[in-house]
């Protein structure tokens, strides 16, 4: 996977998007790791050409989530860091759960293990 040529020392993927999502009018796919979001687009056929893009989840402020159209529903996910808005758009079932796979991070990016906490009774 090309993508593990981007991840840090002890960076393990936790999410991985099955679809493409949009973003600046180009095409993505999502990876949420134990430390940071990462947006990854290939192109070429011959010589490839890799584009990343990464937002700590300590930077992530505010998170939206929102669906849009009747028929040919799309899931919008935007959030908050201090690099401005971000706004992504793919399926609606996929955004859904990308939504709650970086809600989660946000909500506690570093869990601790209390029995492993020496001051734990």
């Amino acid at each position: 996977m090309p993508i593990e040529n981007y991840l840090l020392s002890g960076e393990n993927i936790l999410f991985w998007s099955d679809f493409q999502v949009t973003h600046e009018e180009a095409k993505y796919k999502i990876y949420i790791t134990n430390l940071r979001l990462l947006l990854y687009n290939e192109t070429g056929l011959v010589f490839k050409k890799e584009e990343i893009i990464t937002e700590s989840f300590r930077q992530i402020t505010a998170l939206q989530f929102s669906e849009q159209g009747a028929i040919n529903k799309r899931g919008i996910l935007k959030f908050a860091s201090n690099k401005g808005e971000v706004r992504l758009v793919g399926p609606v079932n996929g955004m859904r759960g990308l939504f709650k796979a970086i809600q989660k991070q946000t909500l506690d990016p570093y869990p601790s293990n209390p029995l492993s906490d020496p001051d734990y009774e």
